[in-house]
């Protein structure tokens, strides 16, 4: 294995993309057009082509890699999708993507597979290795500071996570690593200690959660899957996204997950309840578009969500989520108008 696997080459700095774009040989530029337009001027060598990425569904991004130019680097700059579409078309072409995070959002920079949509259902396929991930606070703190503190959810996640995965293992559903879930659980522990700092957004926030994604990898490497990090949380997400046909920040519809699943398993919850207090992330229906119809068929339906798409087992699979338990675990949540 690449040891840039479980360590990836990171480079943080400001103003550094600048000098990082000089050594872009005919470069393919794979971003959104918010991030282009900060970071047009941040670049001293321009793109050969640009491409803005509009959707990972998998039906629209085979066509759209088959129709780019060839390029000697691809750089994928921006979100979640930039990055994702960047590793896609480095994974078809067999190239090591150059990656700039435009936000601290998701984990995406540090994970080789590729997330994708078929109708509407996550997929993660592929493996691409990132030749190196720029880290620049000049361009991820121009972003609004929403997106950068949903960079908690796929951290948050190890709460939830961890409990689905210890209940499979005392069920004989899956193989438990004690000694993984104890590393997962110093990174959590390591989140209640940064929380003003990301709330913030501040150099050191944003360092902390980008390094805590490399770990949270190198473990979910180690156990050869995502347990020690993704559970019923994120398969809540999943099913959201599926059901309504829409795409969310992804850390945020997490840390709604997260929270709804604490409460379903009866996991700590007050921990979940500070941490997105102090963080100051959004997680409330109404701050995501979503109504409380939308949040009820999402709980109604999500154990059969979960055999259909043969998702590990988790709470969802041990507990009945009825109608009054929806009423428990979603108290408190603000819908708006909805």
């Amino acid at each position: 294995m690449d040891e840039r696997a479980i360590n990836p080459n990171f480079k943080f700095g400001r103003g550094i993309i600048r000098d990082a774009s000089r050594e872009w040989a005919d470069y393919l530029l794979v971003t959104m057009p918010e991030v282009w337009k900060k970071s047009e001027k941040m670049l001293l060598k321009k793109p050969r082509q640009i491409f803005f990425v509009k959707t990972m569904e998998l039906i629209e991004i085979e066509k759209a890699e088959k129709e780019l130019p060839g390029a000697e680097t691809i750089v994928g700059m921006g979100g979640g999708m930039a990055i994702d579409f960047a590793k896609f078309v480095s994974w078809k072409r067999g190239m090591e993507p150059v990656l700039v995070p435009g936000v601290v959002s998701v984990d995406a920079p540090v994970c080789q597979s590729i997330a994708v949509r078929e109708q509407n259902r996550v997929r993660y396929i592929g493996k691409a290795l990132a030749r190196e991930i720029i880290v620049d606070f000049d361009l991820i703190q121009s972003a609004p500071v929403r997106l950068n503190r949903a960079g908690i959810g796929d951290i948050l996640s190890i709460h939830t996570a961890l409990f689905d995965w210890s209940l499979a293992g005392k069920l004989g559903k899956t193989e438990y690593n004690e000694a993984l879930a104890r590393d997962a659980g110093k990174i959590l522990d390591e989140l209640e200690e940064h929380c003003s700092e990301i709330r913030n957004a501040s150099e050191k926030g944003l360092t902390w959660l980008m390094r805590a994604f490399a770990r949270e990898n190198a473990l979910c490497i180690k156990n050869g899957n995502s347990r020690p990090e993704e559970g019923s949380e994120h398969f809540f997400a999943y099913n959201l996204e599926y059901l309504t046909g829409r795409g969310y920040i992804h850390g945020e519809l997490v840390c709604l997950g997260v929270l709804l699943m604490a409460r379903l398993q009866d996991n700590v919850v007050k921990r979940v309840e500070k941490i997105l207090s102090q963080t100051g992330v959004n997680y409330h229906p109404k701050d995501l578009g979503i109504s409380r119809e939308e949040i009820n068929k999402a709980l109604i339906t999500l154990k059969d969500y979960t055999e259909k798409e043969k998702l590990g087992y988790s709470i969802i699979n041990n507990k009945p989520i009825t109608g009054k338990v929806i009423e428990e675990i979603c108290q408190g949540l603000d819908y708006g108008s909805s």
